[in-house]
């Protein structure tokens, strides 16, 4: 009986820290996802970021 409790408590310590884990990446991508968009105008191809460097 001891044994089936440890193998529950483990389980069940397992899939918090999954669902820890799941809310801390969602959190962190709800918080970049307005940079996703496109590129910015000094880094994108074919435009100079300074004067004098092509």
């Amino acid at each position: 009986m001891e044994a089936f409790v440890t193998v529950v408590v483990v389980m069940a310590m397992i899939a918090l820290g999954v669902l820890l884990i799941h809310l801390a990446n969602r959190q962190h991508s709800d918080s970049i996802a307005p940079f996703q968009r496109g590129r910015s105008p000094s880094t994108s191809r074919g435009r100079r970021s300074r004067k004098g460097v092509e």
